[in-house]
């Protein structure tokens, strides 16, 4: 997908199969792609202490390096899908290849959870109308993103804490992602943006 901060409303109408915003009980959902990481465990911690739910897109190979973390997600409620097999475009795939993709990676991360996975997010949001359709007649359900965080481009926390508190609406789906290194960027992304949004939609 194009890396706009917003998506456009028209292509909400063209993958209508796909969720665009929160669908749990609370008022935004912070998403995260391409883990679980060294990081995972601070905003499963987090996620306690503010008593929210995360979504996690994660990568099977990834998710066998840290099984104990995606044993944990699931234990504590978040939600836990898919990223596919392989962290490329799917755009071109058939649809053997996707929905092979689609199985084989579920099947890696059932075995760790022990818990039914129908969740899944392309990898750079990258899904062609027909295989959105395709995913969802195989009984799956692809999340889609209201608001980027941009967290990939080479900025400083404060550029991404202050693009989101300055885009978040009430239901947003955020997108952000989990880097294997050792650091608190994402987590104090998080813990700002959260705490923030806590205050703007109190009232509301």
């Amino acid at each position: 997908m194009i890396s706009w901060v917003r998506p456009p409303q028209l292509l909400k109408k063209i993958y209508y199969d796909s969720i665009w915003s929160c669908w749990l009980n609370q008022n935004i959902l912070f998403s995260f792609d391409d883990g679980p990481s060294l990081n995972t465990l601070k905003l499963l911690d987090f996620a306690l202490e503010m008593n929210i739910k995360f979504a996690f897109f994660v990568l099977p190979d990834r998710a066998l390096k840290y099984p104990h973390i995606v044993k944990r997600m699931v234990d504590e409620g978040h939600v836990v899908g898919t990223h596919f097999m392989v962290h490329e475009n799917h755009f071109f795939y058939s649809k053997k290849q996707i929905i092979n993709s689609l199985h084989e990676s579920i099947d890696k991360i059932q075995k760790i959870t022990q818990h039914t996975i129908k969740y899944c997010r392309a990898p750079y949001g990258l899904l062609a109308p027909w295989q959105n359709l395709w995913i969802s007649k195989s009984g799956y359900v692809h999340v889609f993103w209201s608001l980027d965080g941009k967290d990939y481009k080479n900025e400083g926390k404060e550029k991404i804490i202050h693009r989101i508190k300055q885009n978040i609406k009430i239901g947003d789906v955020i997108l952000l992602h989990e880097w294997d290194i050792e650091s608190s960027m994402t987590v104090d992304i998080v813990k700002e943006c959260l705490i923030y949004s806590n205050k703007k939609f109190k009232n509301i």
